[in-house]
């Protein structure tokens, strides 16, 4: 937390998220302490800080009227390690899109790429509300939804869990999105190198969203659930549904160096752009 519009609008989301899970909420500061004071100049620093994170929290409680059980946290050392340290063992953990980069558009800083990368636990990256965003409120007030990008990946059967888990305890309408593009699938099974018509893929994809929502064990009721295919690439179809949304789940996929698991592109390119919170899922 640092008094920013984005950390605002990520404290803002956090208190009504914690809310409804009925759930404690920790708001933590990543502090770097000076060098060179007197050990209880630093102490004196430190509470500073500590007070000033809970200023922004009652701020933020009277903004929005949500109130929880909740606790200030001062992180020191480095932002990154200090982040993560404190998201040991957490169920949710959630940031702001701080960093404006080229064309005016939000996206990571540093210090929240690294700890989405590296994070184990769900993080949800929280955009601050755009100015003349009207259309789009007039969209999200048709009802709540939540958006989860479904493939046939481990990845994805997590975040459409986690989706899933959301939807019901929020009432928000799940919509499942299964993007396929003809240009990037391999000849299907049994078809000999032939290209069979446009609707033959599609039921297959339809058949593959399917197979996911069932091994999901999903049990929303069938007008709580939405099931989109889209014929572009997975990051446009979840981006363009983020217009509607109120937040879109992915799955991280990529894998690094060392196997250590890294954000895959669509992961990354949602997060730049979306127009809502996105939640990443381990």
């Amino acid at each position: 937390m640092s008094g920013s519009p984005e950390a605002d609008a990520a404290l803002d989301w956090a208190l009504a998220e914690a809310a409804s899970r009925n759930a404690p909420l920790t708001a933590v500061m990543a502090w770097t302490g000076p060098r060179g004071v007197q050990p209880h100049e630093y102490q004196d620093l430190l509470e500073r800080r500590r007070e000033d994170l809970l200023a922004l929290l009652d701020a933020a409680t009277r903004r929005t009227g949500v109130s929880v059980e909740s606790a200030a946290q001062i992180a020191e050392g480095d932002p990154s390690e200090a982040l993560l340290a404190a998201a040991q063992d957490v169920d949710l953990l959630v940031l702001g899109r701080r960093r404006l980069g080229r064309f005016g558009r939000l996206v990571l800083g540093s210090v929240s790429s690294e700890v989405v990368e590296r994070a184990e636990a769900p993080v949800t990256v929280v955009r601050p509300r755009p100015v003349g965003d009207e259309e789009q409120d007039e969209e999200r007030a048709k009802g709540p939804r939540v958006v989860v990008g479904v493939d046939t990946s481990g990845s994805s059967m997590l975040a459409l869990q986690h989706a899933a888990e959301v939807a019901t305890r929020t009432g928000a309408v799940l919509e499942a999105v299964f993007a396929w593009q003809i240009t990037t699938l391999a000849p299907l099974p049994g078809s000999w190198g032939w290209a069979p018509p446009l609707d033959e893929y599609e039921g297959f994809a339809s058949d593959r969203l399917d197979d996911a929502i069932e091994a999901s064990g999903i049990t929303l009721p069938p007008e709580q659930l939405m099931r989109t295919l889209v014929h572009k690439s997975p990051a446009s179809a979840l981006i363009d549904a983020s217009r509607e949304a109120d937040r879109v789940v992915v799955g991280a996929r990529g894998l690094g160096g060392f196997d250590r698991l890294l954000l895959g592109s669509v992961s990354r390119q949602v997060l730049e752009y979306a127009a809502c919170p996105v939640t990443v899922v381990r």
